[in-house]
């Protein structure tokens, strides 16, 4: 008789623990175990590596204004870090990350924050684009990283770093998200930066639950 075939591996749908899922969980280490837990997170931190070079152009609007301004500013050095950092803004806004708490670059210090949300709330990237209109520009020019606290959707906090680094290494993001975290809103917030940014490897730190 001809040699029985191995069964397929199933394949799951998408998600946090399956074999298709577009985060890396730690191999090792006490929260392992408990990972499969459909249970809300009360602190996730994600560790993003992206691909090398420029960001593409933007399809979005307010991402092509803010290119259009960096192009005005003649931005050369930092460039590449804020790009990343408006494309960062732009997924986050798009997950209910809308206000803007803190920020700063390195190093430079604080920049100014923006004005109180009117009635439609307004981009950060738009907010983003006054600050670097402001005098704060002169600190923002030379910065090796770009930081942003955001509030979220249900009291959900993010602190968000960005770090240009040399040539011959890629740019990097890390995430800390502290709240009532669904695996499903994380899954969402993964993808849309993806949506927005040249991801190349999302890998999950420690973590918590409630």
């Amino acid at each position: 008789m001809p040699p029985q075939r191995a069964s397929p591996i199933p394949v799951s749908a998408p998600d946090l623990i399956g074999p298709t899922s577009i985060l890396e969980w730690p191999t090792s280490g006490p929260s392992v175990k408990r990972r499969r837990s459909k249970q809300p997170f009360t602190h996730v931190h994600l560790d993003i590596d992206l691909k090398p070079g420029a960001v593409h152009e933007p399809s979005v609007p307010i991402l092509r204004q803010f290119e259009a301004f960096l192009r005005e500013r003649e931005v050369v050095e930092a460039g590449d870090l804020l790009r990343l950092a408006g494309g960062l803004l732009h997924a986050m806004s798009a997950q209910g990350y809308s206000r803007v708490d803190h920020w700063e670059v390195e190093p430079g210090g604080w920049l100014p924050l923006p004005e109180p949300t009117h009635a439609r709330v307004e981009e950060p990237v738009g907010h983003l684009v006054r600050a670097l209109a402001s005098d704060a520009w002169s600190k923002v020019a030379r910065a090796r990283a770009f930081s942003v606290r955001l509030s979220g959707p249900g009291a959900v906090r993010a602190d968000v770093v960005v770090r240009r680094v040399h040539r011959e290494r890629t740019p990097t993001l890390s995430i800390d998200l502290h709240g009532r975290i669904t695996p499903s809103a994380l899954e969402d917030l993964v993808g849309a930066l993806r949506q927005r940014l040249p991801v190349y490897r999302t890998r999950v730190g420690p973590y918590s639950y409630t």
